[in-house]
């Protein structure tokens, strides 16, 4: 057989790399048989050389390797004038006519992206997804070529879309302001509480601090990188002050502080007046041990001075005895008391 009959030889001209896994070459020529005959034919002439490392699929009769490199020099033969053909946009950098192979392998994809920008605009923003299904009916389409689009240098705003955050939270803001106080509660029971009492009864403020919203921070989750940055892109703010309220213990404060660093440029503080009402509480209930086993203690310099002498004592004897103070004992009758 030569490698002009070899259909395997034709489709590794224009395959896009230099390594190929088996998977990708069955998908080139389903049969088996056939294939393990083309390999052997175009490994024996230097073209496909095994990936030894790689090892092989186990097949007794007829092994093959799992991974190959493909030593083959593309044949594409693509005039530049149907690269020009595409939307000026697509062909600014270069790109596709120094990457033919790209373009051919990619060929639909940029004729039908090609004749969306020749007649739309991108006037109305929309979510990646929304937009792929709207220029291609597959929501997604884009996700499937992000890498050719960069290498085009073709961006979201280009193609009028926004990337949804990759981690929302549950929060409660009833109207959105340009500037806005809201409140990050660590856990899901008080952040229920508030946002039922600010639905319910119209209430904006607690401990009479004024609130335009309150989050729902879920335990450690808020302090994932670029969490919650990512989230506050979306609130349509120019300015916004978030207060913390969590728990009174070594990871409570571990969080807070956490968060102040995964999501530096905020303007983050603790809410010391709940903080406040948890210590006034809390003084004659024997506090559970935390769960907490890391024997870790988080540094209170600058959070501490924050309180009175007498509540700094009680916080640092609930850090060194590793008890819990939860945020919890802020029960529904406490907040609506001091809910206006």
């Amino acid at each position: 057989m030569s490698k002009v009959r070899n259909k395997l030889y034709e489709a590794l001209q224009v395959f896009p790399r230099k390594r190929i896994g088996l998977e990708e070459l069955i998908r080139l020529c389903p049969d088996y048989d056939q294939l393990s005959e083309q390999i052997t034919e175009l490994a024996g002439q230097g073209l496909l050389v095994p990936v030894k490392s790689s090892k092989t699929n186990g097949n007794i009769k007829k092994p093959l390797f799992m991974r190959y490199s493909i030593c083959i020099e593309n044949s594409v033969k693509i005039p530049p004038n149907e690269i020009y053909a595409l939307h000026p946009r697509l062909s600014a950098n270069g790109y596709l006519l120094h990457n033919r192979v790209q373009y051919i392998n990619n060929r639909s994809f940029l004729c039908r992206l090609s004749e969306w920008l020749t007649h739309n605009d991108c006037s109305d923003m929309m979510s990646r997804r929304e937009r792929s299904f709207s220029i291609f009916g597959d929501e997604k389409e884009l996700d499937n070529h992000l890498r050719l689009l960069e290498s085009i240098g073709i961006s979201g705003e280009t193609l009028g879309y926004y990337e949804t955050p990759e981690h929302c939270f549950s929060d409660y803001i009833p109207i959105r302001k340009k500037q806005m106080t809201l409140l990050i509660c660590e856990n899901k029971d008080i952040w229920f509480n508030i946002r039922r009492l600010m639905y319910e009864s119209g209430v904006c403020s607690l401990f009479d601090i004024p609130l335009d919203g309150v989050i729902f921070g879920q335990g450690n989750d808020i302090t994932g990188n670029g969490k919650f940055l990512s989230y506050t892109q979306f609130l349509g703010a120019d300015k916004v002050n978030f207060l913390y309220c969590g728990d009174i213990d070594r990871a409570g404060f571990d969080i807070f502080l956490r968060l102040c660093k995964a999501a530096e440029g905020l303007n983050i503080e603790l809410f010391i007046p709940a903080y406040k009402k948890m210590l006034e509480l809390s003084r004659n209930i024997q506090l559970p041990d935390s769960e907490d086993k890391r024997c870790i203690i988080p540094e209170m310099s600058e959070i501490l001075p924050m309180f009175q002498s007498d509540e700094q004592e009680q916080i640092t004897q609930i850090l060194r005895d590793n008890k819990r103070l939860p945020q919890e004992i802020l029960s529904y009758p406490v907040l609506a008391d001091h809910m206006r």
